[in-house]
């Protein structure tokens, strides 16, 4: 178990092509607010949204059913956040290996990215991810987990399950949990209804709920899987730099200023960075798997249990215990992984 206090998100390998984007800096600026939103910190405190409040890295975005939400960042990107949609403003790595995160986790977010030099920023959701290229698009995340991203300029590339589907002005494509990119097809600029379209993806798990829990959980083994591969390297790697501290304390104590500079850039540094990547991956994978049962399994079990409050026909009741089960697994494998600041 790794029970460190590391916030968002990870030093993961992700897209990365074309005309990048950067000067992402640690702050965006809000400039337009409207009814209930909220900023939640990395600590887990909310603050109400205000016009000139600052959103900084590891916090999020909260609009309720009246709210929206309008933000600029610091290289003049926009983002607009509206009702009943949860944004994640973070960052990968440190120092020239730093990438912005931006994450929607639920409702509807809408992106204009300047293009400028230097790293894209990854954009996040419970299903894909994305890399960008000076672009304008919109990210639809359902409450069954399913990701619809929309182009209305520049080039987005959309990754799921190891394939990556590239897409460019009027084009879209829907990625369902646990699942590739669909079949991306033309999206004529219109600004599509989110609630016609996430009613529509939740009417199709009504229809069969054990099959729509059991897509989501295709994704929550992939997370699980991916961090379940980090430990051994972290701990081999945890190691490797205790031997490697143990070894600095010896030099230290013999205080050869030129021996202790060579060490540090040849074998400690690079020792705790590799460490550190390791922790934030590992971080990375637990606080998705955290996202999607928070912000799509919940959902899922309160739509079930409003829904049918007593009589339960089996495949209902075969929806209650795979999802009781789904609740251990995560209880016994991604609990461990995150801190009190993370509920």
């Amino acid at each position: 178990m790794i029970k460190l206090n590391v916030k968002l998100l990870s030093a993961v390998l992700f897209l990365a092509a074309g005309t990048m984007l950067s000067g992402f800096a640690q702050k965006a600026n809000i400039t337009y607010v409207e009814g209930t939103s909220n900023i939640k910190s990395a600590a887990g405190k909310l603050r109400v949204a205000d016009f000139g409040s600052t959103v900084t890295y590891g916090e999020s975005v909260i609009t309720g059913k009246d709210g929206l939400v309008e933000m600029v960042l610091e290289n003049g990107s926009t983002i607009k956040v509206t009702q009943n949609s949860v944004f994640g403003y973070s960052s990968t790595g440190t120092g020239a290996n730093s990438r912005t995160v931006l994450a929607t986790t639920a409702g509807k977010v809408s992106y204009k990215l300047n293009k400028v030099a230097g790293k894209s920023p990854v954009i996040q959701t419970n299903s894909m991810v994305a890399g960008v290229r000076g672009t304008e698009f919109e990210v639809y995340a359902g409450r069954d987990g399913s990701v619809l991203l929309a182009v209305t300029g520049g080039i987005v590339d959309v990754e799921s399950q190891g394939k990556m589907v590239s897409l460019e002005k009027n084009e879209a494509v829907e990625v369902t949990p646990g699942q590739a990119p669909g079949e991306k097809y033309v999206f004529l600029g219109r600004e599509k209804d989110f609630s016609s379209w996430n009613q529509g993806k939740m009417d199709e798990f009504f229809a069969n709920p054990v099959a729509g829990l059991a897509k989501v959980e295709e994704q929550l083994s992939d997370y699980k899987s991916k961090l379940e591969a980090l430990k051994k390297p972290y701990e081999d790697s945890t190691a490797a730099w205790t031997a490697i501290t143990e070894q600095y304390k010896k030099l230290l104590a013999a205080d050869d200023k030129e021996a202790i500079k060579a060490f540090q850039t040849e074998k400690l540094f690079p020792a705790q960075d590799q460490r550190a990547t390791l922790i934030l991956n590992i971080r990375y994978h637990a606080l998705n798997y955290l996202s999607v049962r928070r912000f799509v399994v919940s959902n899922m079990y309160m739509e079930m249990k409003s829904r049918y409050p007593v009589n339960q026909p089996k495949d209902v009741q075969k929806f209650f215990t795979n999802h009781s089960e789904m609740l251990t697994r995560y209880e016994a494998n991604i609990v461990p992984e995150l801190n009190e600041n993370d509920y």
